[in-house]
């Protein structure tokens, strides 16, 4: 099917799916309309950088997941960047800080928000990280909780403010997502000279605290949109944001075969030349796709390939909890329960 066939399947799915949150919604939380073929799930994501209580309820994947958390020795396990794993808790707030590098093996992830102490605890058995489209962890989690698993805070648009940003982002972060989705008019719309424009105050904000960029999340994008390739979007910004550092380029992806997905992941590092976050990414490219059984072939199949791929620094499966389409659920009704497909994604080979 061409791209604009899986464009028009994503918008149709869209409406079907809903993430069950808690929380007070930011601004843009009402979420987003329908999204690409591998364009992510409008509906499910809020963003908010610029409030500090907004979080996002559901998610979009990542470009880059990131494995288990620390060994039960609990000895140190030196990241690609020779930092050690998460764990540590600022004493100036009591959250989890979670911000360490994982090491090479800890790509995997989860876009979520809205975690207890018990999906957190229950996840950290197989992930590294996860993030929120938030720049702060979920309020839901208790003051002081570490789970051992990485936090990665968001600049989700354009209307943030970086002395308000310096306190919602944990100290000790070391890495840095950017706008989500910036070519769809549903979620952060930004066009590639406006993404640009912004940049210095986020890499002004991201030299200070020591943290590596990764570039704004693009997808496919069906209606509305400022650009319908995320290729030709990505190519204008760094053409508008000559010098600019970013670090990795992160994508979403929603078709449902790992043939799309790894020839995509190898056009992205072709076209671009650095690592990957693949920041969401699970099978909702057609409802009768969705299945329980579908889902845990294609994520088995998808795991592998991005485990594989020394491009893709990390990947996190979207989501944590959908109403909408429970087969992409990783989380159980009740807190801490893992579903079928929770239970293969923390114990998949890494």
């Amino acid at each position: 099917m061409d791209m604009m066939g899986i464009v028009a399947r994503r918008a149709a799915l869209t409406s079907l799916v809903t993430l069950a949150a808690c929380g007070t919604k930011g601004p843009e939380s009402a979420g987003p309309t329908s999204q690409d073929g591998s364009a992510s799930v409008g509906s499910m994501r809020a963003g908010g950088d610029d409030s500090p209580d907004a979080k996002a309820f559901g998610g979009e994947d990542g470009d880059g997941g990131a494995t288990p958390g620390p060994s039960s020795t609990g000895s140190a396990t030196v990241g690609p960047d020779g930092s050690t794993p998460p764990g540590a808790t600022d004493a100036s707030t009591g959250l989890a800080q979670d911000a360490a590098a994982p090491s090479p093996g800890w790509k995997r992830g989860l876009a979520y928000g809205y975690d207890s102490d018990a999906d957190m605890t229950a996840l950290s058995k197989g992930i590294g990280w996860w993030y929120n489209w938030s720049p702060s962890p979920d309020g839901t989690l208790s003051k002081g909780f570490t789970s051992g698993v990485e936090f990665v805070p968001m600049i989700w648009g354009g209307t943030f403010d970086t002395t308000t940003l310096a306190t919602q982002v944990p100290a000790g972060a070391k890495y840095l997502l950017t706008f989500n989705e910036p070519n769809f008019g549903s979620q952060s719309n930004l066009t590639p000279s406006q993404a640009a424009a912004l940049w210095p105050q986020i890499q002004a904000f991201a030299s200070a605290r020591g943290m590596k960029i990764v570039s704004p999340a693009v997808n496919y994008c069906g209606s509305p949109c400022n650009d319908t390739d995320p290729f030709d979007w990505l190519s204008k910004f760094f053409a508008a944001c000559t010098g600019c550092q970013v670090d990795y380029v992160a994508m979403h992806w929603y078709a449902c075969t790992k043939s799309a997905l790894t020839s995509t992941v190898a056009k992205y590092e072709q076209q671009f030349g650095k690592p990957l976050w693949v920041t969401e990414f699970s099978c909702l490219d057609t409802s009768s796709d969705v299945t329980d059984a579908f889902e845990l072939s294609y994520m088995k199949d998808a795991v592998a390939a991005l485990e594989a791929d020394p491009m893709v620094f990390r990947y996190s499966w979207f989501t944590g909890r959908s109403t909408g389409s429970p087969p992409i659920s990783v989380l159980g009704a009740d807190g801490g329960v893992l579903t079928p497909l929770g239970q293969q994604y923390v114990t998949l080979p890494r």
